[in-house]
C-alpha cells in the first residue's frame, strides 16, 4: 500500500515455559483484547525480561506504575510500544500521538478503539494451542 510503514517487528518469538510465545502482527497498532485473566499482562511482564535482549531492545513498555505516561509515551521514536491497561492509561493526547507518529509500533492492551486509526487487522485477541501463545484476530 502507498505510504505503507514497515513494522519494527512483524514477529516477536521467545519461550516461557512451558509455552512458546509467537505473535505475529500485520499492522503498526494492535489493539489485544480479550477477558481479565487471559493473558494480557503475563505477556507485559514476561515483555520485561524479552526487550533486554539485542534482538528486541525496541520494545518499551508502559503501565500504570510509569510516571507522566503522555510525556514518556510522546518521546519515543522507532520503537514497539507496549501500553498494558491502555483503556485507562491513554487520553486523547497519547491517541493523537499514536495515529500520527508513524515510526512507532503499538501494541495496546485495550477494548474501547475509540479515538485509533486501526484497521481490521488491529485487533487481536491472545490464545493458547499446544503450548503456543499466540495473537489470533478477535471475532
Amino acid at each position: 500500500m502507498k505510504g505503507e510503514k514497515n513494522l519494527i517487528y512483524n514477529n516477536i518469538h521467545f519461550k516461557a515455559d512451558p509455552y512458546s510465545y509467537d505473535l505475529s502482527f500485520e499492522d503498526r497498532i494492535t489493539l489485544v483484547g480479550g477477558d481479565s485473566a487471559t493473558g494480557k499482562t503475563v505477556l507485559y511482564e514476561l515483555l520485561e525480561d524479552v526487550k533486554q535482549t539485542n534482538e528486541y531492545n525496541a520494545i518499551k513498555l508502559f503501565n500504570y506504575k510509569t510516571d507522566d505516561i503522555c510525556d514518556a509515551v510522546t518521546k519515543c521514536r522507532n520503537n514497539f510500544i507496549v501500553i498494558d491497561n491502555a483503556d485507562i492509561l491513554i487520553d486523547d493526547e497519547i491517541r493523537r500521538f499514536i495515529n500520527f507518529e508513524f515510526s512507532n509500533q503499538y501494541m495496546l492492551f485495550l477494548r474501547n478503539c475509540d479515538g485509533l486509526n486501526v484497521s481490521d487487522k488491529s485487533f487481536k485477541v491472545l490464545k493458547l494451542e499446544n503450548n503456543i501463545i499466540s495473537l489470533k484476530e478477535e471475532i
